[in-house]
């Protein structure tokens, strides 16, 4: 069908905007403004501004001019409206109207410590003004261990580049994936999306947030402060402004249904270049192979069938990543015709996490035995852990309010220590580990929130983005077909993963199946050409037709098993069952590889 133009109409100094998708009357403030979304007949009603805050000073605004109009030379409408400013000394907000999208964001001029960027939420002449509309739900496109999508308009719903961990959104369950929220009611098959992007380069804030503090309460309820709505993308400080600076864009869009939210949103951000698209990736034949993790194996021996994590009767998991276990599990699986391609030797196989040194205790000589392996036929990932505080030197280190929180990549120093160990993996020189593989873990632990500082004042995505590089380019270096594995679900990151995987499954339902499906739509959406490993399912899975997860893992990609002797099946307030596996299980697991191994293509 062909996009309908934006167009435009004045009327008793009302400003009215409209494309095919919806129809927008803007007012002055602290009038409000309306929205129609075309697609979902809902109306939505806002303050066509918003503050951005900054450390220290308090916002408020005391008069605004009047909308400038100008058609672009590609048919959009471009609105601006400055405004007076207690912080910056011009501030202008700022609307671009497409045949596809409404497009808002903020121009600055001043300096100051950006606290965050509101949207739709703005105090002026004392009284703060926020946002609403004849809608139930918040979506999120983020998957969370809640497996919650859906949220109440009057809660806190965050989308953050590194972790959530507040009650009502829960812990993120993927790593760094797109800010894409969307407004929808119950009687709608459609939903408007709603989006934050920046230029390259300008990925710097830390969440996106729905419904945000408020800063002047209306009344003295408690209670009427989660009605103020509005989005914000926070910075806690640490963006500095100095002359002028333009805002991320928060945006409008339009999806044909609610499971293509995600997708119609980077599509818009493909088409304005504020991301990369994905390309095709070289695929070697080996990294399709089927996948043993001794993770499941090692947690069921450290815990066996005690399911309170704070009570550690038997042992720490790290204690058997060992050459011992290593060598008993893979012969337990050659024992029953199961001979995985590749092997990934996890948390503690090293003696600290910030250098390439195995534990001399649990590997008398790790190189030997990898290359024991090669002669095997089985390739060798190691485990790592992105953002760690272990044995990183202050002068190395991001640090919050002092305190060591990890290490910092924008670090000259630091940088050159992380590019050695990496060397050291990959590398098939002496004293080096010839691995094949990393399975990067812990990157949802990326440092935000205040207080913080590293060397290159580099924070949000654009830190993950960072790191990832910095690992990637060093591993390609020393072993080009070695193959970095991640969980970041982001089209900004996807250059600098081989393979995903679905990550850890902690879900409230008795299987694991939702959890999964929801997540590999996501990186189908984010990702679409990166090879998925489909992580561990049994651990997680109190269906008695528990074993359907291993039918599901290999219809989403690479079949992926973290248990080879032992299994502990888990869930808080649930019995925990711990035993060794049946012949059931075996027979399964070998017949899955062995379909799979059928599959794999040599591109």
């Amino acid at each position: 069908m062909k996009q309908r133009q934006p167009a435009f109409e004045i009327n008793d100094n009302l400003i009215i905007v409209e494309n095919r998708y919806g129809k927008l009357t803007l007012a002055l403030p602290p009038q409000p403004s309306y929205f129609f979304c075309k697609t979902t007949k809902r109306l939505f009603g806002m303050i066509a501004g918003g503050d951005c805050t900054a450390s220290e000073k308090k916002e408020d605004v005391s008069e605004t001019e009047n909308w400038q109009i100008e058609t672009l030379d590609n048919g959009d409408l471009l609105l601006k409206r400055s405004e007076s400013s207690a912080v910056w000394k011009k501030k202008t907000f700022c609307l671009r109207v497409t045949s596809n999208a409404f497009c808002w964001y903020h121009e600055l001029e001043g300096e100051g410590k950006l606290e965050d960027v509101r949207f739709f939420r703005s105090c002026y002449q004392g009284r703060e003004y926020g946002f609403a509309g004849n809608f139930d739900e918040v979506y999120t496109a983020a998957p969370n261990f809640r497996e919650q999508q859906w949220f109440h308009p009057c809660s806190r719903v965050v989308i953050s580049n590194g972790n959530d961990s507040s009650p009502n959104t829960g812990l993120h369950a993927l790593a760094s994936v797109p800010h894409v929220m969307g407004l929808h009611d119950r009687r709608d098959k459609t939903l408007m999306g709603v989006a934050a992007f920046a230029e390259p380069g300008e990925y710097l804030w830390d969440e996106m947030i729905w419904n945000p503090e408020v800063l002047i309460s209306p009344s003295d309820y408690h209670g009427d402060l989660v009605r103020a709505g509005g989005f914000a993308l926070s910075y806690y400080g640490k963006k500095q402004i100095n002359g002028n600076w333009t805002s991320p864009e928060l945006v409008f869009t339009f999806p044909d249904k609610v499971e293509n939210t995600l997708g119609t949103a980077l599509e818009y951000a493909y088409a304005e270049k504020l991301l990369p698209r994905p390309k095709k990736h070289k695929i070697t034949a080996w990294w399709q192979e089927p996948i043993y993790c001794m993770w499941d194996d090692q947690t069921a021996l450290a815990f066996k069938s005690e399911i309170d994590y704070h009570r550690v009767p038997d042992g720490n998991p790290g204690e058997f990543a060992s050459e011992y276990w290593a060598d008993r599990w893979l012969d337990k699986l050659a024992e029953n015709n199961i001979k995985p391609g590749i092997i990934i030797l996890d948390d503690k196989w090293q003696k600290t996490k910030v250098a390439a040194d195995p534990d001399t205790e649990k590997w008398k000589d790790l190189r030997g035995w990898i290359d024991r392996c090669h002669e095997k036929g089985i390739r060798v990932f190691l485990w790592g852990l992105a953002w760690h505080n272990e044995d990183i030197p202050l002068d190395e280190a991001i640090t919050r309010d002092g305190e060591i929180v990890a290490g910092d990549v924008t670090n000259p120093a630091y940088e050159k220590r992380l590019r050695e160990k990496v060397y050291r993996y990959f590398s098939s020189d002496p004293g080096c580990l010839n691995a094949d593989g990393v399975k990067i873990d812990g990157l949802m632990a990326l440092p935000v929130g205040r207080g913080l500082k590293n060397y290159g004042n580099i924070w949000g995505l654009e830190l993950q983005k960072r790191f990832l590089q910095t690992v990637y380019s060093e591993a390609k270096k020393v072993k080009p077909e070695v193959c970095i594995s991640t969980f970041t679900a982001n089209p900004y990151l996807d250059e600098f993963s081989d393979m995903v995987r679905l990550a850890d499954m902690f879900t409230y339902r008795l299987t694991t199946e939702d959890s999964m499906r929801w997540r590999y739509s996501v990186f189908k959406t984010t990702n679409p050409y990166v090879l998925i490993d489909t992580d561990s399912q049994l651990n997680y899975n109190l269906d008695p037709d528990y074993l359907h997860a291993l039918d599901v893992g290999a219809e989403m990609g690479i079949p992926t098993i973290y248990n080879a002797e032992f299994l502990r099946r888990n869930r808080y307030f649930f019995a925990a069952d711990y035993r060794t596996l049946t012949r059931e299980e075996y027979r399964k697991t070998a017949e899955i590889f062995a379909k799979h191994r059928k599959k794999i293509k040599i591109s």
